[in-house]
Parts: structure tokens; sequence; C-alpha cells
């Protein structure tokens, strides 16, 4: 049996007065000081008020943070009740001390009078109780990995055996599960002999039965929805989702409509979710609510507390097409061939809650990827919506826009450590002096952008200088500009094969390259992603490009908000949604803008997701007169909302938006002042290809 070590999620050891919190899965350590050695004992997980793994309680008269992270406190109920920012006095009461850090940790302390020193003050908090008393400290995993491996035969009813316990790593199964970091990694499945699932993994009880037809294709459509739904995956003849109250909602028969109907119960459930979490663990006052609310035949936070069949009764009465304007797009896309080596991706799919699609025979005789992922900021159409066309791996083995998915780019993510912002490494290599020179102009003029940490640009390397950094794990971002012949890349000496190397940068940008075979090396080599393009690149192009990727927005939404895949065909290999760069923050907010005149701006704003900021979290726009209101990541808005130019420089100095004036990318380091903007909209302005009908177009776009 395949375990991967399962010994638990969470453990707790003692070392004199420290207990130490360890995240097994995540290989994270979390140290707690007390005023005295603890004596742990087992305690209950439902005395919190949020999932946790594994919980201890003992007796203390006070404790120390030891290092600096965020803390919120709650009440007895679980209500918010202050953030630990500054020094404080805590009446007698039992409340709950939530920290944020390398482990989700929450300490109860019952029934006692705190005295408490700020996070921001010192280099770690105090608090300091009025007289001994019951601490019970609870952790949760962040189980950002697998926690097992599933085997699976080439059976499709096996496989859907293994989909049923896709749930186990969601914390629970309340609204609150809307929230990413209540959606833990479903585990891995590695294809084999028999059916061997590993005792740890148990199917949630959620009494939810997902009935699908024994074939890959119907389990593979299916797969997402029932991870969401912690559902049983059984065989039958027909597919259907079945509820405990004896409901039963029966699916379409024929391929692509069941998909198309499976996605519009996903895209629905999980927003009305949304909603209904609003008075939940973090209480928000959301944007999305205030448009909908009227137009629901109940009102969300009272559906909370029912069953999950409850709900779910109720959600079937309202019409898909009253959510989708207001519901965040799919980050990515799926599309498989109904065979026997997509399964190992499907794991990976539910955990970014990648609706998946059937297309392709499966011949094996036709040449072409298992499985393609779209990014719907690549798909998006000129006026903002997205395309509505399914690729066929049949038709056009690699269309350009597309992404080949492999399991080796998710496994490497797993066990590769992010380059933090501002410490990324982008070497270049071109075939001539000139080429390079004019992307280092690029690069570096008005400045390099300050997210990149080092940059070197290589001309005519010769073969084992163009090895050795094709094959250098410590390079970020790898920019290729040679020509290819026969599969191989052309150096000074002679010619590099990429297959069976035994390293690789995290991305590799190979420009005049079709090809794909390239970016798989990449990534079965070691690295994340890669990306192809038809024609050598504009040199403006590539610094908007590398300023992108080196600020940690993922790939497809580069490659989109660049202008690369505007400008010549585009190829990925990879999630779309792989970042390059780590950053603190869930999601990058993104503004298009579109001059009226030098110093008035229409606007679009929304924010980007990734593999890290997945969907279901939530952001505040940093202008009230957008809106004033939390709202969900990923969304894009349209509206009558404009910026003057001291507005737009403002959002640029941010340094952590994505910023568009007039189809142009703008970072930090391009922007001067106020004037810079104007010009630039006076240049727009001016040209001579812009029509009336062009302005009309973007006035609110």
């Amino acid at each position: 049996m395949t375990d991967d070590a399962i010994d638990g999620r969470i453990g707790f050891e003692t070392d004199g007065r420290t207990l130490c919190i360890r995240d097994a899965l995540e290989g994270e350590e979390f140290p707690l000081r007390f005023d005295r050695e603890p004596e742990p004992r087992p305690a209950l997980p439902e005395l919190f008020h949020v999932p946790v793994d594994r919980a201890v309680s003992f007796e203390a008269g006070g404790m120390s943070i030891l290092e600096q992270n965020t803390v919120t406190v709650r009440d007895a109920e679980g209500e918010f009740f202050a953030q630990l920012d500054d020094s404080m006095e805590f009446h007698r009461e039992t409340y709950y001390f939530d920290v944020n850090g390398p482990v989700k940790v929450v300490v109860r302390i019952q029934d006692a009078a705190i005295s408490a020193t700020g996070i921001t003050e010192s280099e770690f908090g105090e608090l300091t109780f009025d007289r001994p008393t019951t601490v019970t400290v609870g952790a949760r995993s962040l189980h950002t990995r697998p926690e097992a491996t599933i085997t699976v035969p080439d059976d499709p009813a096996a496989l859907a055996e293994a989909v049923s316990v896709f749930g186990s790593s969601i914390k629970e199964f309340t609204p609150e599960r809307s929230w990413p970091t209540l959606r833990g990694y479903p585990p891995r499945i590695r294809l084999g002999e028999e059916l061997d699932i590993p005792s740890p993994l148990v199917g949630p009880d959620t009494g939810i039965e997902v009935v699908v037809r024994p074939t890959y294709a119907d389990v593979y459509r299916l797969s997402t929805l029932a991870y969401y739904l912690g559902a049983e995956v059984v065989v039958g003849d027909s597919p259907a989702i079945r509820l405990d109250t004896g409901y039963v909602e029966s699916l379409p028969s024929e391929g692509v409509a069941l998909e198309e109907r499976v996605e519009e119960l996903l895209r629905t459930w999980f927003f009305l979710d949304t909603l209904a979490r609003t008075d939940g663990y973090v209480k928000s006052d959301r944007y999305e609510y205030e448009l909908m609310g009227a137009k629901l035949p109940f009102y969300p936070p009272n559906l909370a507390d029912r069953s999950m069949s409850e709900r779910l009764m109720e959600y079937l009465e309202v019409d898909p097409e009253t959510v989708a304007p207001y519901a965040p797009a799919w980050p990515t896309e799926a599309v498989l061939q109904p065979v026997r080596e997509a399964a190992d991706l499907l794991p990976h799919l539910a955990h970014v809650l990648a609706p998946v699609r059937i297309r392709g025979s499966g011949d094996p005789i036709v040449d072409a990827p298992v499985a393609l992922g779209t990014s719907p900021w690549i798909s998006r159409n000129d006026d903002g919506s997205t395309s509505e066309a399914v690729p066929s791996p049949d038709e056009v083995p690699s269309p350009a826009g597309t992404a080949v998915l492999v399991p080796d780019g998710y496994e490497n993510r797993l066990t590769r450590t992010t380059t933090a912002r501002g410490e990324i490494r982008v070497i270049a290599v071109t075939g001539s002096a000139e080429r390079s020179e004019s992307l280092r102009r690029a690069l570096s003029d008005p400045a390099v952008p300050d997210k990149i940490g080092s940059w070197e640009l290589i001309a005519n390397p010769d073969a084992n200088t163009l090895l050795a950094n094709l094959t250098d794990p410590e390079v970020d971002i790898a920019y290729c500009g040679l020509p290819v012949e026969d599969g191989r890349i052309v150096a000074a000496d002679g010619t590099v094969s990429l297959d069976g190397l035994g390293g690789a940068p995290a991305l590799v940008v190979f420009e005049g390259v079709e090809d794909q075979e390239f970016g798989i090396s990449v990534v079965e080599n070691g690295g994340l992603s890669s990306v192809l393009t038809e024609t050598p690149l504009d040199p403006e192009l590539f610094r908007s490009l590398i300023g992108l990727l080196s600020s940690g927005v993922s790939i497809g939404p580069s490659v989109a908000l660049s202008g690369v895949s505007a400008a010549t065909q585009t190829r990925m290999v990879g999630d779309p949604g792989i970042e390059i760069a780590s950053h603190s923050h869930p999601a990058m907010p993104v503004y298009r803008t579109w001059s009226r005149s030098a110093n008035r701006h229409n606007i679009t704003y929304g924010s980007v997701l990734s593999l890290s900021g997945r969907i279901g979290g939530e952001l505040k726009q940093l202008f009230d007169e957008f809106q004033s209101k939390e709202e969900l990541s990923g969304t894009l808005h349209t509206g009558e909302a404009v910026l003057d130019s001291s507005s737009l420089l403002e959002l640029l100095n941010q340094g952590d938006s994505i910023v568009q004036l007039n189809g142009r990318l703008l970072l930090p380091e391009d922007v001067d002042s106020e004037a810079d903007i104007e010009r630039m909209a006076r240049e727009y302005l001016s040209r001579d290809d812009r029509s009336i009908d062009t302005v009309e177009k973007h006035r609110f776009e």
C-alpha cells in the first residue's frame, strides 16, 4: 500500500516551556511558549469555531507568540473581537486567538482576563492571564499538497471509487468550504494494477451521491463537482446527483450537454455558498451580495446551518443565468481525452475547481496531448467576454492560446521552492549581439523592473553555456531566442537536445517555436512551465512579459496582459495558473483603462487568480469610488468608473497591481509623474488609426 508515510496531519511536541506545532503535510513548524512546561492531553476539535485537525489542552498562566504573525482575537462565540496589533486588555471571558503563520493555529483561553502586548510593538506577542486556566491549542494543516496516493487500475468504476475520497481533504461541508483555505489538496492518483486507497483516506459523509456511467469520459466530467460536494461517486445507467432528501437531479446523457450542465451547477452552487458564508467565520460585506440578494428566493445566511442536501434543494430554485454575471471566471479550464492516461490529472484539476470537458476520440494514432488547459485571460474576446470554443485535439492537436497539461508540472510545483519577488533570476540567450542588445535596452530602460533580483543576457552561447543555463534550477525565467532544427536548439558550436536533462529553470520562454515538445521537455526536466511564441517578441513585449512574471502574476494572465498573445500565436505547457514568483497577496488586482481625455480614463477592474490564490477568496479594491465593499477574487467589472491621471498613478505606485493604459501595460518603473500618463494618453488620442467607433468600443470596457 502506498501511504506516503501518513502519520497524521498535525503533531505536538514539547521542549521545556515550548509547545511546537508541526504540520506534517507541509513540513512546517510553529512554536508557542508558555509560563510553565505544558502537559498536553488530547482535546476535542469541536471546541473551536473553525475546523482543526487536532487539539491538545493543558494548564497555563501566560503565553508568548514567538514569531510575528497576524493574530485575530475572537470571543466565546467565535465573533471577531480585535486584531492584536497594539497592546490591550481583555476582561474575563473565553477567547480564541487565531494565529495565521506557517501553520494554522487557534488558541482557546478559557475564562481569563488577559493583558496582551501588541504584535507590531515587539518581536513577539505576550499574553498574561490573571490566573492559571485551561489553554486548548488546535491546529489545521494548510494542506497545500496531497496527503496520500491512490493507485487505480484500468477501470473507470475503480476510478470512480478513487474520486469518492477526493473530498477527504476538504475541512468541512458547510458553505465555508467555498473559502480556498478550507479546500485541501486531494490525494494524488497513480496508475497501477489494482485499486489501492490508503486507509487514512475516507470519503466524507455528506449524503450526496454522484452517478456516472462506467466510462472515463463520465468520471472525468463529474470529478471536480464530486470533489466540491464531497460526494460518493457511484456507477449507474444515467448521470445524476442524488440527495439524501430523496431528490434526484437527472443530468443530460449527451456528453457536451452533460459537461455544460455540470459546470453550470458547480458555478451556481459554489457562488451561492460564497453568499451563504456571509455571517460565517470571516464576516464580509460583499459587493455581489448587494447585487444578487433581492434576486434570490431565500436569505443565504439562513442556509448556513442546513444540511448539504437541504441547501442544494434551495439552490436548485435559482436560475443559473442569474448567477453567471457575478461569478468569477474559472482560472483554469481543462479539456481531456477520454483515456486512462488523463486520470492522474484529476486531483490537480479538482484542487483549483477546474471544469473538465472531454474532446477527442482517444485514438492513440492521433498525435495529440492527453490534456489541454485554457485561461480566461487568453480566451477573452475584445468585448471582455470569454470565448465559448472548446479545443479538440482531433481537429488541432495544440491550438494557439492553450496549454498542454502534464502531471509533472503540478508535481514539480509541490516540491520546488518558489522564489520571492525581488529575488527573481532572469537569463536570456540570443543568436546575435544585436538582438541581445535590443533586449538589454528594453529591460533596463528606463529601469529594470524592481521585482527582478538579477539578470543576464548571453549572445551566441556555445553548447556548454546553453546547457548550463537551461539545466539550472536556480534560474527562474529563461528566455531562449535561438533557432531550432530537427528538435534541437542551435548553439554557436552545435545543437543541443533538451530530452532527459537533469534540471531546468522554473519557466522557459521559447521564441519562434511551435513544437510544444520543447516545453514538455522543460517540465519533464523539473521545470514548472514553458511559453512558446510563433514569432520573436518585440523588445517592449519582452519587457512586459518578464515584468509581470517577476511580479508573481500567473503565466496565462501574464501572456495575455503583456500583449504577447495578441501579437503572436502563443502556446504553453503547464497549468496557466502557475506563478513563478511568490508574493503575499492571494489575488493580483488588475486595472484596464482607456483614455477619454489626457486626464480622464474609463476603467475596467478586477483581479487575477493563480494556483496559490485560488478561487473563493475576497479582496477590497483600492478606491471606494469603484465600490466600497469586498468582492470575490477573480471577477472582472465593467461599468462607468472614471479615474483621473493622479489616481491612475497612485494605482501604479502600489506595486501590487496590474495596470494597462490604452492597451499598453505600465510597470511602475515606466512612469514618473502624472505628466507621463497624460503624454501617453494624448499620443493614444491623436493616433490616426483611432476612429469614433474605437473610442466608443472602449468607453466603458
